[in-house]
């Protein structure tokens, strides 16, 4: 879609595959103020808060939620592996600290050593985002501030918050052991965001309420997958965090059908997209009205996710950053060398502040 776009040829709409704030910024979205000032199917007050609000940039609107756009974090774990690693189903962990216990438990290792489950990989799914969809999950476990703010331009990187997720996280992977994690990812079908626990070879996963599409294809697992508030620092204990997020529907400045590309995106606001889409993929509208006629039976267990929208104490703000794409690879790349013993928490953080500001300065943006 980039190389289309940089050539002057770009698809009428776009949707649920890119970062929208960078097209934003970069000036190839068109603006659809006016189209929803006209339209009598978008309005503000029809969708959940941070799901509209991720269709803005700089005070212009450019996207209308449509898709996939509810709640983005859980605690998923397979119970039957739970309960046969001795552990209480009905007594999730609420913190890091016990949740590393339960990772301890849950991974196991055949008799010459090779890794044959794994309890938790924290950078996994949305354990390991940091972009303006999903939100930085790490930062609001941790009650971190936000790592970005557009109105300065401005990283807060270097801090202790993000030293302690670094080290935090290198925990999960010493257990593991580095070496075997990238083997384990290796084979086919046990890839990261949701794989190899629908695979049934991970135990316990970060993720939004689309689990119920992951488990989908094994109704024993689907069953046996319980979702819990996800864990939090020791001094936050007892918080219940829950973030908005999801997708917009963009139509590019050089396309040629633009009008009738916003008909699209009033369509795909309709109870029969809405329900197709949930029916067919497991993705949940960000409209709320049509929300409480969602089918909740259409997954197993689907009621926490719905329950947690009234039952959170801490709403997640989502960080507006044009280069988290950068920022979230760096994320990785910075985490993997403090859980192989080449960096310290506080020295990632460090590097990352000053890659994240070189970056940014780089990009034409600032």
């Amino acid at each position: 879609m980039t190389t289309a776009v940089a050539a002057g040829t770009p698809p009428d709409l776009g949707g649920n595959g890119f970062f929208y704030l960078d097209y934003m910024a970069r000036g190839v979205l068109q603006a659809v103020d006016d189209y929803v000032a006209a339209s009598t199917v978008v309005k503000k007050g029809d969708f959940l808060e941070g799901s509209w609000e991720s269709g803005f940039y700089k005070g212009k609107q450019y996207g209308v939620p449509a898709n996939e756009g509810f709640v983005r974090y859980a605690f998923c774990y397979n119970s039957t592996l739970v309960q046969g690693a001795g552990l209480d189903p009905k007594a999730p962990p609420q913190t890091w600290t016990e949740t590393l216990e339960w990772h301890k438990a849950l991974t196991k290792f055949d008799d010459a050593g090779n890794l044959k489950q794994v309890g938790l990989d924290p950078y996994d799914s949305i354990g390991g985002s940091m972009n303006p969809i999903d939100g930085f999950f790490a930062g609001d476990s941790w009650g971190a501030p936000p790592y970005f703010d557009e109105n300065t331009g401005k990283f807060d990187l270097d801090n202790e918050y993000l030293a302690d997720i670094f080290e935090t996280y290198a925990e999960f992977y010493r257990i593991i052991g580095p070496d075997k994690m990238s083997g384990f990812r290796a084979v086919e079908g046990q890839g990261s965001w949701g794989g190899s626990y629908a695979a049934g070879v991970q135990a316990l996963i970060v993720n939004g309420y689309w689990m119920g599409g992951v488990t989908e294809g094994n109704p024993d697992l689907a069953k046996a997958t319980i979702y819990s508030w996800a864990p939090v620092s020791e001094d936050r204990k007892g918080v219940k965090m829950q973030s908005p997020g999801g997708h917009v529907i963009c139509i590019f400045r050089d396309s040629k059908h633009q009008a009738e590309a916003f008909k699209v995106a009033e369509f795909l606001q309709t109870k029969v997209a809405c329900d197709t889409i949930w029916e067919g993929v497991g993705f949940l509208a960000a409209r709320t009205e049509w929300l409480k006629t969602a089918d909740r039976t259409r997954f197993p267990n689907m009621d926490w996710f719905f329950n947690s929208v009234s039952e959170t104490t801490e709403w997640a703000k989502l960080i507006r950053c044009v280069i988290a794409n950068y920022v979230e690879t760096q994320y990785f790349q910075l985490g993997e060398a403090v859980y192989r013993d080449q960096m310290t928490g506080k020295e990632a953080a460090a590097e990352m502040q000053r890659a994240c500001t070189d970056e940014w300065q780089k990009s034409g943006l600032a």
